[in-house]
C-alpha cells in the first residue's frame, strides 16, 4: 500500500504562490485557494428565534447555531455527488481525518505564516510511540536522516479489568533499539510519571543518551532512577527557556507552559521541513502558584515569525468547556477545610503535585499546625522540591512522623501517599487500623486532592467508605473544589491555535475520541479539515516539501507490560486468562494413566473461584463420570510424540463443554495427566 494511493485523505495540491501574494490553483482545487470547491450548506443568519436557548438538541459550527430538528441536510442533495467526488480525491492522501467533515470549515481559513513549500531535502518523521491512543505513556520520536531525538519516556498504569495484575504499561522501543546509533538526545518536558516513569526500563536499552530537561524535572527523574539503583547512569544537562539547543539537524527553543507541576516546557523545533511546536501536558494559568506564566509572547512570535508548520498539542482537556481553572482555586478550599477541622488532617495527593503540597504547607502554617510526612515517594519528592526551592517551608513546621502521635490532634496535619487507594499505602493502612503510628478516629479529616487514575475508581471509593465508617470527615474532588485539571480546556486550545496559527495540527496525549475532538476544533478555527492529523501510536507522520502526510508506515502497534520483575512477557493471551479466571474461576483435573495409556484413577477435581466444592458434589461427580466415559472412546495414537498434549486438549474440551452445558459458565480448565 502506498501513501499516494490507499491512505484515506490527502490535502489537495497546494496553490502556486504569485509575486503579489495571491494564490492560483493549478490542477485540482486547493484547500487554501478556491474554498467554494467544498460543498457545504450556506450558513443561516442568526435570529432572535434560533439564537436563544432551546429545548431541542442543537450543535454549534463556529458562530452559527442550527437546531437539529429544523436543519436542512449539511450537504444539499444536489451537491452530494460532488461531495463523493471530493472524497474520492482526498482519499489518496492522509489517513488522518476519517470522520472529520469539510463542512466544519465554516468560516475563514486560518492565515498561517508557515511557507507553502520547502526546498527538496530530507523528510522529517514524527513518530508517537505512546500517548496517542490512550491516556498516559507519553513518548514521541523525531527523525530526520541519521538523527533521532526522543521526547519523554512515560508510563501508563495497569490493573483494572483491562490489565489485571499488571503494574505498568510502557512503550515498545524496538524501533529505537534498532536505530540507537542515530539517537542524538532525549528531552523531558516535565516530571510526571506519565512522562518520565518508563525511564528505568527504556534507558538501559538505548545506551548512553544525552538527556535534557528543566531542574525539577531532572531531579524527579533522578529520584525515579534511584528506585532502580540507576541514578549514576544519568547523563543530564539543564536547559533554559530562551536558550537554543542543537541536536543533529534539529534546533530546539524552549518556552514555559503551565501545568500542575513546575518547570513544564514546550518545544519549538526548527527542522529542514519547517517548524514544529510541541506542547506537552499544559494549560494557561494566569495565577500560577509559582508565579511563572505561560510564555504567550513566545507562542505569538513563533506563529508570526517564520510560522508554525505543525502544532502538536495535549488533548486531555478538550471535553471541558471554557478555560482551565487555576491551581490557586484549590488553595481556597484547602484553607477552608483547615479552618473548620477539629481533629487531625490527613492530606493526600500525588507526590509530584507540588502546588497541592504547597497549599497544604501554607494552610498548616496559617492555622498553627505541625506537618508530618509519610510515604516513601512523598518524602523523597518533598525533600527534593524543598531543597531546590520549589516548596517554601518555614523552620520548625515539620515533625518526625514517628513523633506525630505526641502532637495534639488539633495541631497536627499529615501529608500522605495513598490518593489512589493503593493497598499498601499509608492511608489505606490507616483505614484498616494497620498503621503503626496513626489510629484514625471521629473528628479526623481526610482530604483527597488528586484526580482518579482510570481503573482506580473502585479502590478509591472503597477506601472512602472505610474512612467514613470510622467517623472520619472525608473531602473528595467529587464534592469539593480539590482538583483542577492540569490540561488545556476548549478555550485554552483555541487560544493556542490563534497564537501559533499552524498550517497542520496533530493532537496527542489522549484517546481517539479526544484527539478527534481537537481535530474538529481545529476545523472550527480555520485549519483545513485535511490538515488535522488524527494519528495513533507507531504511525509515522512525514513532513515533506509540499505537504504533511500521515503515512501507512507503522513502526509498532504494541506496548510492553511490566508485571513484577517481568517486562514484556505478559501477552494478551495471559491477560485474557486472568480475566477469565477472575470472572469464571478455575477447575483443575488430575488423571492417572498406566503405560498402556489406560485411565487407572481419577479424575480428581480441584475448583477455585467457580463453585463451592462441598455443596456441588453432584456437579463434580457428573463431570468425573463424563470424563471416564469419554476417555474410553478417545481416538489418540498412544505411540504419538504429541500424545500427552493431545490428551490434555481433549480433556479440556470435553470438560468445558460439559460444564457449560450444566452451568453456562466458562471457567479455566487445567488438565494434569500423570503416567505411573
Amino acid at each position: 500500500m502506498t501513501d499516494g494511493q490507499n491512505s484515506r485523505f490527502q490535502r489537495p495540491n497546494r496553490p502556486n504562490r504569485t509575486p503579489n501574494g495571491q494564490s492560483s490553483a493549478t490542477g485540482q482545487n486547493s484547500s487554501r485557494g478556491n474554498r467554494n470547491s467544498y460543498p457545504r450548506r450556506p450558513p443561516a443568519p442568526l435570529s432572535k428565534t434560533n439564537a436563544k436557548a432551546s429545548d431541542t438538541a442543537h450543535f454549534v459550527v463556529r458562530k452559527h447555531v442550527v437546531d437539529r430538528d429544523e436543519a436542512a441536510p449539511l450537504i444539499p442533495r444536489n451537491n452530494r455527488t460532488n461531495y463523493k467526488e471530493l472524497n474520492a480525491t482526498l482519499v489518496r492522501g492522509n489517513l488522518a481525518v476519517a470522520g472529520l467533515n469539510p463542512v466544519l470549515n465554516n468560516g475563514p481559513l486560518m492565515k498561517t505564516n508557515s511557507p507553502a513549500t520547502f526546498p527538496d531535502g530530507p523528510i522529517v518523521r514524527i513518530i508517537p510511540l505512546g500517548g496517542t491512543s490512550e491516556v498516559g505513556m507519553n513518548m514521541t520520536v523525531l527523525e530526520c536522516g541519521d538523527d533521532i531525538v526522543i521526547i519523554d519516556t512515560g508510563m501508563g498504569f495497569g490493573g483494572g479489568e483491562k490489565f489485571p495484575g499488571v503494574d505498568y504499561i510502557i512503550p515498545d522501543t524496538e524501533y529505537l533499539e534498532q536505530n540507537r546509533h542515530k539517537i542524538r538526545g532525549l528531552i523531558y518536558t516535565h516530571g510526571h510519571l506519565d512522562h518520565i516513569g518508563a525511564a528505568p526500563y527504556i534507558l538501559p536499552k538505548l545506551g548512553p543518551v544525552p538527556i535534557f530537561g528543566m531542574p525539577l524535572t531532572l531531579a524527579l527523574l533522578k529520584n525515579r532512577l534511584m528506585d532502580y539503583e540507576m541514578q549514576d547512569k544519568l547523563l543530564a544537562k539543564v536547559v533554559e527557556p530562551g536558550k537554543p539547543l542543537k541536536l543533529g539537524v534539529f534546533n530546539f527553543n524552549f518556552f514555559r507552559l503551565n501545568h500542575s507541576i513546575p518547570d513544564v516546557i514546550g518545544l519549538a523545533i526548527d527542522t529542514p521541513m519547517g517548524r514544529i511546536v510541541y506542547c506537552t501536558d499544559w494549560k494557561f494559568d494566569n495565577t500560577p502558584f509559582d508565579g511563572q506564566l505561560s510564555d504567550y509572547a513566545k507562542l505569538a512570535e513563533l506563529g508570526d515569525e517564520g510560522g508554525v508548520r505543525v502544532l502538536i498539542t495535549d488533548s486531555l482537556g478538550i471535553l471541558k468547556p471554557g478555560y482551565a481553572m487555576s491551581e490557586k482555586e484549590i488553595s481556597k478550599t484547602v484553607d477552608k477545610i483547615f479552618s473548620q477541622s477539629i481533629g487531625r488532617i490527613i492530606f493526600t495527593t500525588f507526590s509530584t503535585s507540588i502546588s497541592r503540597v504547597q497549599a497544604a504547607v501554607d494552610a498548616a502554617v496559617k492555622y498553627n499546625r505541625k506537618l508530618a510526612i509519610t510515604g516513601r515517594s512523598m518524602l523523597t519528592n518533598f525533600r527534593t522540591a524543598f531543597e531546590m526551592g520549589y516548596i517554601k517551608v518555614p523552620d520548625n513546621l515539620i515533625v518526625d512522623f514517628k513523633q506525630a502521635h505526641l502532637v495534639p490532634d488539633d495541631k497536627l496535619a499529615i501529608l500522605s501517599t495513598g490518593s489512589q487507594g493503593e493497598d499498601m499505602a499509608a492511608l489505606s493502612r490507616m483505614a484498616r487500623d494497620e498503621h503503626d503510628t496513626i489510629k484514625l478516629q471521629g473528628g479526623d479529616s481526610v482530604v483527597f486532592s488528586s484526580s482518579q487514575i482510570p481503573g482506580n475508581e473502585d479502590s478509591i471509593q472503597d477506601l472512602v467508605a472505610k474512612l467514613s465508617r470510622k467517623g472520619v470527615d472525608v473531602y473528595t474532588p467529587k464534592e469539593f473544589n480539590l482538583h483542577v485539571s492540569g490540561h488545556a480546556c476548549h478555550e485554552d486550545l483555541k487560544l493556542l491555535m490563534a497564537l501559533t496559527k499552524p498550517d497542520y495540527l496533530q493532537p496527542i496525549h489522549g484517546d481517539h475520541y479526544m484527539l478527534k475532538s481537537v481535530g474538529k476544533l481545529g476545523c472550527e478555527m480555520g485549519i483545513p479539515f485535511d490538515h488535522n492529523l488524527i494519528g495513533e501510536n507507531g504511525r509515522v507522520l512525514e513532513l515533506r516539501p509540499t505537504q504533511v502526510v500521515l503515512t501507512d508506515d507503522r513502526v509498532t502497534d504494541k506496548y510492553l507490560l511490566v508485571d513484577g520483575m517481568s517486562v514484556g512477557s505478559v501477552s494478551e493471551l495471559v491477560l485474557a486468562e486472568r480475566r477469565q479466571m477472575a470472572a469464571q474461576g478455575v477447575i483443575m483435573l488430575v488423571l492417572l494413566i498406566n503405560k498402556k495409556k489406560e485411565l487407572t484413577a481419577g479424575p480428581e477435581i480441584i475448583s477455585r473461584g467457580f463453585v463451592y466444592m462441598k455443596s456441588s458434589t453432584a456437579l463434580f461427580d457428573d463431570i468425573k463420570e463424563s470424563v471416564r466415559e469419554q476417555f474410553k472412546h478417545l481416538d489418540i495414537d498412544p505411540h504419538s510424540a504429541s500424545y500427552f498434549s493431545e490428551l490434555r486438549q481433549a480433556v479440556k474440551t470435553m470438560v468445558s463443554q460439559k460444564v457449560f452445558a450444566i452451568t453456562e459458565k466458562e471457567p479455566v480448565i487445567i488438565p494434569v495427566v500423570v503416567q505411573l
